[in-house]
């Protein structure tokens, strides 16, 4: 539901060949950073530094989160739809074309 960039990250075990990071070993260490009531997904410092765990304990979930506005917001030719589903203005068109010649 998130606009904009996104990184997902997916731990998964490698059951055939990885004997040491199994699904025990994972279901160990996770956690989930959302359910810490004091943590702010906004604050970036933060969010670098729980990036950064791995061992004892990893956490998954919103790590870091910052709202922007997307390219489709900011510029205005396509803020309403994309630029395939528009129009197009033949005599402008043409107009822009002569430019190149």
């Amino acid at each position: 539901m998130h606009k904009g960039f996104s990184f997902v990250e997916i731990l998964q075990p490698c059951v055939s060949f990885n004997r040491v990071n199994t699904f025990q070993w994972y279901k160990s260490r996770v956690y989930n950073i959302n359910d810490e009531g004091d943590y702010n997904p906004e604050d970036k410092m933060k969010a670098f530094e729980r990036a950064q765990e791995w061992g004892e304990r990893i956490p998954i979930g919103i790590i870091y989160k910052a709202e922007r506005s997307t390219l489709n917001g900011q510029e205005s030719a396509i803020k309403e739809m994309s630029l395939v589903k528009q129009k197009i203005d033949q005599a402008s068109f043409e107009g822009i074309l002569e430019t190149f010649r």
